[in-house]
């Protein structure tokens, strides 16, 4: 039983670093899109001169917009997908089943008397 509880508890231990550590990524890897996009946005409004660099600046801010959106939606079926995956990893881990020798021998209950 003892070992069991050991070895379930080493798995799950694994099984959440593996997890996080790409939740990590995950995050790491959203917000260097979003503070480029921010930087390049950013660089754009101050090359700003004169109203037509205005307009042509608000112009590419409904195509940004429309990425951004896309991106978004992108990011959170990414999250949902790891949610499930770490879900999935998790269950995995509880229903494995202990090895033969490790296994205590079924009682069965004595008849009533």
């Amino acid at each position: 039983m003892n070992n069991d509880l050991f070895e379930k508890a080493t798995r799950l231990n694994e099984t959440l670093f593996e997890q996080f550590s790409k939740a990590a990524e995950m995050q790491m890897d959203a917000f260097r899109r979003y503070a480029d996009v921010t930087m390049e946005q950013a660089q754009k409004v101050s090359e700003v001169r004169d109203l037509e660099g205005l307009k042509a600046v608000t112009g590419d801010q409904a195509e940004t917009l429309k990425s951004l959106s896309e991106q978004f939606s992108n990011d959170w079926k990414a999250w949902q997908d790891y949610f499930n995956e770490t879900r999935e990893q998790v269950r995995k881990v509880f229903e494995k089943a202990p090895e033969p020798d490790a296994t205590p021998a079924k009682t069965t209950p004595k008849a009533a008397k």
